[in-house]
């Protein structure tokens, strides 16, 4: 358990409720702060989500970026930038998606992987659109780095 992540979550969530404000995102935080093995749940979450949501299937691998970054802006998952690209990987930034979008400029911080639902969704939706098996992966969150983006990598596996 990261108690220190856990502490100033739920600081900032009693002083939200005190202030009439959202708590949102900050329960999945205080969540993922309990311990490692809800970052698998929220990864199968996010999967299960990505494989249900309407795309188009694509043959091409080298268009899976382009209907990806619709799939991303068609859902309202964030503001993505792809920055690599491969048939065996596509690797991209994720600014403004739902784990992190109210815990920016907090002072919240962690370490490890921080947002494995979004992880678990990509690879979803990246399986949908190319009908092959792929995990994903954060490689960097922003509550680590303060860049203000969470960067992915989605490999696609060879049989």
């Amino acid at each position: 358990m990261d108690r220190p992540l856990l502490s100033k979550i739920l600081a900032q969530m009693k002083k939200n409720l005190k202030e009439g404000k959202s708590i949102g995102d900050m329960k999945v935080g205080a969540l993922l702060a309990l311990g490692h093995q809800l970052e698998a749940i929220f990864y199968y979450l996010g999967h299960e989500l990505g494989t249900i949501l309407k795309v188009k299937q694509i043959t091409d691998v080298n268009k899976i970026p382009d209907e990806l970054k619709k799939t991303i802006s068609e859902y309202n998952l964030g503001d993505v930038e792809i920055t690599d690209s491969s048939d065996e990987i596509v690797q991209l930034k994720l600014k403004g998606h739902s784990s992190i979008k109210d815990l920016i400029n907090k002072g919240i911080k962690t370490t490890g992987s921080f947002c494995s639902f979004e992880a678990g969704l990509l690879a979803g939706v990246v399986e949908k659109i190319s009908d092959h098996h792929c995990f994903a992966q954060e490689l960097e969150c922003s509550l680590q780095s303060d860049k203000g983006y969470c960067e992915f990598m989605i490999v696609f596996q060879k049989e």
